[in-house]
């Protein structure tokens, strides 16, 4: 375990999302930030030290700042994680556009130039508002992206365009030093809207700094689909139809409580919290016990037939998270916050009448109707694997034994000792 300093406010793609409109983050402000990055890398730079996953979510603010009282904005560059040198290529192709090109062909080509395209595609990251659009992609279109050189669209302000160009260039020996690039930042700082006017290197604002002129119109500005019919580089449907939504971040997963735990694996109650300010949705969590290569093939099954599977009666699949590298595999359902069907009727039995039992029945047997429509076979139908969402209606879950009949067989032969709950 590796054990880190505290810093209050976090990843600095959620502090933007979360405030954005609200008038703390200004164009000078992002600059700033940026500013501060650039002087980090260089520190990196000069040590001859690659860091390999330069993002916003890699960016910690340790400071809001304040424009009122003179004090600016301040981050820190968080550890990069597990290195790309050991990461599956779909773990590659999920750190598109951050990840340098040359990195995505070869891996083991990590050098200082890729921090360069990184820092590049988190300075076009800030000035959007902490949103990527293209990292929402499918892994194939994102490839494509790759493939087709194409660049992400440019802001209005031709200088921080330019900046940001130079720096995604897919020549690697092309891309400016660091060095270079802090001058630059320097240029846009005092042509733009000013923090100081003088003091220290950091500054200090003398006057409030007037609204941005059409000129300066950032991406922050436009909504990515917006982005997406603006500009023609994308070559693709607009983006808010080719996002993936069932890829859950493992950092935003909150762990709330256990609800319950088996002989394979465990469901734990989470929150999905990509704000970071507790309103996120209330999901349940699936996660073997050990990862075996046997009960992780088991597992993929069980998340793919949930997957295809969409009825009223049926428990709903959200997604699934993987861990660093790739190394864990998690399956996100639905939360029903009224448990199994086994421990209601339990809790319940002298308040619930035979009107409702019945409903019970009828609802189960349409969902195993779909599933035998689906060519599905669940194994472990059971009121334990029966979960409530209401006083008025439950859903068939625990998909961990189900099998899929082959289209030219109409029965299914258990070759598996000890795995069918024969009492069921």
């Amino acid at each position: 375990i590796m054990v880190q300093e505290y810093v209050r406010h976090g990843p600095l793609d959620l502090y933007l999302k979360k405030n954005q409109g609200e008038g703390k983050v200004t164009t000078s402000w992002k600059l700033q930030v940026a500013k501060q990055l650039a002087y980090a890398l260089n520190y990196l730079e000069d040590k001859k030290i690659t860091h390999g996953n330069v993002s916003a979510k890699k960016v910690l603010l340790t400071r809001e700042g304040d424009a009122a009282s003179g004090t600016p904005p301040f981050i820190k560059l968080n550890d990069p994680g597990v290195s790309i040198a050991i990461l599956a290529k779909d773990m590659l192709l999920q750190r598109i556009p951050w990840v340098a090109p040359e990195c995505l062909s070869d891996p083991k080509s990590l050098a200082l130039p890729a921090d360069k395209w990184g820092f590049g595609a988190t300075l076009w990251e800030i000035f959007s508002g902490g949103n990527m659009p293209v990292s929402l992609l499918e892994p194939q279109k994102k490839l494509e992206f790759y493939q087709n050189n194409l660049q992400l669209p440019a802001p209005k302000w031709t200088e921080l365009a330019t900046l940001i160009t130079q720096c995604m260039d897919y020549q690697p020996p092309r891309r400016p030093c660091f060095r270079a690039l802090i001058r630059d930042l320097n240029s846009l700082i005092t042509s733009g809207e000013p923090w100081h006017r003088a003091g220290n290197g950091i500054g200090t604002p003398a006057v409030a700094s007037p609204p941005p002129s059409p000129d300066y119109e950032l991406l922050s500005d436009l909504s990515p689909t917006d982005v997406a019919l603006r500009d023609s580089f994308w070559g693709y449907e607009p983006l808010a139809l080719s996002q993936d939504p069932t890829h859950f971040e493992e950092r935003h997963l909150k762990y709330i409580s256990l609800l319950g735990k088996g002989n394979f694996g465990s469901v734990e109650l989470c929150r999905y919290d990509p704000l970071g300010d507790s309103t996120g949705e209330l999901v349940a969590v699936k996660k073997l016990q050990q990862d075996s290569a046997k009960e992780l093939r088991d597992f993929e099954r069980e998340i793919q037939i949930l997957h295809s599977l969409q009825h009223d009666f049926i428990v709903q699949y959200r997604g699934v998270c993987y861990s660093r590298g790739r190394r864990g595999l998690r399956l996100v359902m639905e939360y029903l916050p009224n448990g199994c069907l086994r421990d209601y009727l339990q809790k319940n039995q002298t308040r619930l009448d035979h009107r409702s039992l019945l409903l019970y029945a009828w609802q189960i047997c349409k969902g195993m109707e779909y599933l035998g429509g689906q060519r599905c076979v669940h194994r472990d139908l059971a009121s334990r694997n029966i979960l409530v969402e209401s006083e008025t209606h439950v859903k068939i879950g625990d998909f961990g034994l189900a099998k899929l009949l082959p289209q030219d067989k109409d029965y299914y032969v258990v070759r598996e000792p000890g795995q069918s709950p024969v009492f069921w």
